[in-house]
């Protein structure tokens, strides 16, 4: 295991058991996760893999494995059902939603 990665999965676990992932149901059918970083929300994907932070956009894309924290972070929650459940209409989402899409 590389240290960089190391270090990505010791953030990861920090991010998980400080309560920092939620999982955002958007009118009871569309899923979305969002990861509560140290400056701000990340919308994160998972299948694909995909982060809106700096560390996942300036890594290769090229195959599929979590490039980031906040990915890991995810994945840790899912696997130990450890995460925050908040449910938005689709009207709800869409106001968050410009805030991870513009900053």
């Amino acid at each position: 295991m590389t240290s960089e990665f190391s270090n990505r999965l010791k953030d990861a676990k920090e991010i998980v058991n400080s309560d920092r992932v939620k999982k955002y149901i958007i009118n009871d059918n569309i899923y979305r996760w969002v990861v509560v970083g140290n400056t701000r929300e990340y919308l994160v994907m998972i299948d694909p893999y995909w982060c809106r932070c700096y560390d996942f956009q300036h890594s290769s894309l090229n195959d599929h494995t979590p490039k980031c924290k906040h990915n890991l972070a995810v994945k840790i929650a899912l696997q130990k059902d450890h995460y925050d459940i908040v449910h938005l209409s689709k009207e709800e989402y869409d106001f968050v939603r410009r805030d991870f899409l513009i900053s």
